[in-house]
């Protein structure tokens, strides 16, 4: 079962990276884009533990909208996501590079190393 969840984990990130993909390099992707990149992640998160820490989050979170992402921080070179589920009382913040990458998600919108 570990391997299975870790394995959907790995191909969600590996499309969308393939979407992304440029032949001379990769650009930032736009604000539109990165949003509906932070929302796929959480989609893919529904009924399973993507071994991130904050466990196994309801289906619901599979049905929601690219309207539920906002954008909560940004820097050089990186986004981080809030994405909020109204059917669930939790919140997923997605870190992501401005290429478009996805590094981490929690619940605390804390990242080490991002100030």
């Amino acid at each position: 079962m570990k391997y299975r969840i870790t394995l959907c984990l790995l191909a969600s990130l590996f499309v969308s990276s393939n979407l992304l993909a440029h032949g001379s390099g990769h650009a930032p992707v736009t604000e539109k884009k990165a949003l509906a990149i932070a929302t796929q992640t959480v989609q893919g998160f529904a009924n399973i533990d993507p071994q991130l820490g904050f466990g196994k989050v309801p289906a619901s979170w599979a049905n929601i909208g690219n309207e539920a992402a906002t954008i909560f921080q940004s820097g050089d070179g990186y986004y981080i996501f809030k994405v909020v589920n109204p059917s669930d009382e939790r919140t997923l913040y997605i870190l992501m590079s401005a290429e478009g990458q996805v590094y981490d998600a929690n619940t605390s919108g804390k990242f080490e190393g991002v100030n």
